[in-house]
């Protein structure tokens, strides 16, 4: 059986939070993962490395995840893509008009499945969708000699909380400019 970490995951959504949300609870479960905080930024992810999956909100500014959905099934190369809807809004007539059109499309071109999950999503059925649709085995652990990533994360949090603020704006600052830690 496939594994996650053979399978890489394109999440596109504007909520920074509920992007980073989405993001690390696939990171944990092993998959590989790349993000997108809009339709545009999305476009250019499939041009350059079109992922296994992708999991797409619908409601955003400028283009919705439906335009994405269209455009990902006119194309040859992605249009057998997996896509997982993940919306706050599928109660919404018109999002469910929406989600109903884009299941309808799916199944028309034999793409595989085109479902939904309402938000508030947990990490575990997230990561479960995602499994299920890729048929995808999940690690139950880290791998041998790995820390857990939670526990990770914890450590992260708590070296974060107690660094010294300057030390972190000129990490901050070379981050941004790409550049590694200062020597």
């Amino acid at each position: 059986m496939t594994e996650a970490r053979e399978k890489r995951i394109l999440v596109v959504d504007d909520e920074a939070d509920v992007n980073y949300y989405l993001c690390t609870a696939l990171e944990d479960a092993g998959f590989r993962v790349d993000s997108a905080f809009s339709v545009d930024e999305a476009l250019r992810t499939l041009k350059e490395q079109p992922p296994d999956f992708v999991s797409l909100d619908m409601v955003m500014p400028g283009k919705s995840g439906i335009v994405l959905f269209h455009e990902m099934r006119r194309n040859k190369a992605w249009s057998r893509i997996p896509v997982l809807f993940v919306t706050g809004h599928a109660k919404e007539e018109g999002v469910r008009r929406d989600l109903d059109a884009a299941s309808e499309l799916a199944q028309r071109t034999m793409s595989g499945p085109a479902t939904y999950l309402e938000k508030p999503v947990t990490a575990a059925k997230y990561v479960q969708a995602v499994a299920d649709i890729l048929g995808v085995s999940l690690r139950t652990g880290p791998a041998e000699g790995e820390a857990p990533a939670g526990i990770l994360r914890s450590e992260l949090h708590t070296m974060i909380e107690n660094a010294d603020p300057a030390l972190l704006a000129e990490a901050m600052r070379l981050l941004k400019k790409g550049k590694g830690p200062p020597e």
